[in-house]
């Protein structure tokens, strides 16, 4: 490897404190904060701290991965303020073409993945369970999301908690609160009643942020729905 080459490398693989943060879309005072509560890997090369890309790519990962995928619902029912909302989803799990159209239309779309997953067995019991939330108080809670669930999670079959998210970037009328078209669904799928409040909350939080509804509702492939979340994940670990 020539000069250049290695130079480059090096600049790739090694990072400064600016660099770092910039990477983790943090503040440099956050990056000296977990760095003084030695939370964040790192090194100091002649009295400079210095990071590897890769100890920290692992590191992310490793923190995301609290416990295996199986305990998340233990995890969530924890009282760790981390809810790893990537970690509840698969790409089959992701409809990046709702159709308009009924409330029943729109929900049949949202639960047909866990349909051909084997995850409910009775689709029109399932959706009448929905339905009959949607009677009380529509579910579409505005600025073009619509979060629907059934209004007793122990009713749901055991397992979980799974999210199917769906998007219509046309918009739907999802009868919103505030009127105006739906464009992101999260159907939340879990037995346990905390976990359904935990992500609840976590997903109103983290939605009355517009640039997450505006990625989300701009993403282009199951992929890109995924890292958008990975990214939310990330950024709330590294400010807890």
């Amino acid at each position: 490897m020539d000069n250049n080459s290695q130079k480059g490398h090096n600049k790739l693989e090694i990072m400064t404190i600016g660099e770092v943060a910039e990477y983790l879309k943090v503040s440099e005072k956050t990056v000296f904060r977990m760095i003084g509560q030695g939370k964040i890997p790192c090194t100091k090369v002649a009295g400079q701290w210095r990071f590897v890309r890769t100890v920290i790519d692992d590191w992310l990962i490793a923190r995301m991965k609290v416990v295996p995928k199986n305990d998340l619902a233990r995890l969530l029912e924890s009282e760790t303020d981390i809810v790893p909302l990537s970690r509840l989803i698969e790409q089959h799990f992701i409809n990046l073409y709702i159709q308009p159209g009924s409330k029943e239309n729109v929900l049949r779309q949202l639960i047909k993945p866990f349909v051909e997953k084997g995850i409910i067995r009775d689709s029109d019991l399932f959706l009448e369970k929905l339905m009959l939330r949607e009677s009380m108080a529509s579910t579409g809670i505005g600025r073009g999301v619509a979060i629907p669930h059934v209004r007793n999670p122990l009713e749901n079959p055991a397992g979980g908690p799974l999210l199917s998210i769906g998007i219509c970037r046309g918009g739907t009328d999802f009868k919103a609160l505030d009127g105006k078209l739906t464009h992101l669904f999260f159907l939340i799928y879990t037995d346990s009643e905390v976990v359904h409040l935990r992500v609840m909350a976590k997903l109103t939080s983290l939605l009355r942020n517009e640039d997450n509804v505006i990625d989300l509702i701009n993403a282009r492939a199951e992929d890109d729905v995924i890292k958008i979340l990975v990214q939310i994940d990330q950024e709330n670990i590294l400010a807890t």
